[in-house]
């Protein structure tokens, strides 16, 4: 069941934008829309579909404090050259 999840998931081909409306409508609409995936796409592509929003969010943190880090790093340094 483990590697039918892993390797027929759909949800990792989608494009950018589709992808990006299906999880913004998702995050939206929280309760209602983990009901409806459940009871319209199933067992299967709902914890698919949820790795990959999971997979998603997490890059999205990663990216996002690699970013901060970067621009903490250099406003420091950049003010430290007037003291």
């Amino acid at each position: 069941m483990k590697d039918f999840v892993k390797k027929n998931n759909s949800f990792k081909n989608m494009g950018f934008i589709k992808f990006w409306l299906i999880s913004s409508l998702f995050f939206m609409t929280f309760p209602l829309s983990l009901i409806f995936c459940f009871l319209y796409l199933g067992t299967t592509k709902t914890k698919q579909f949820l790795i990959v929003l999971a997979n998603d969010f997490l890059q999205t943190l990663l990216i996002l404090f690699i970013t901060l880090s970067i621009m903490i790093y250099f406003i420091f340094d950049y003010i430290s050259n007037f003291f």
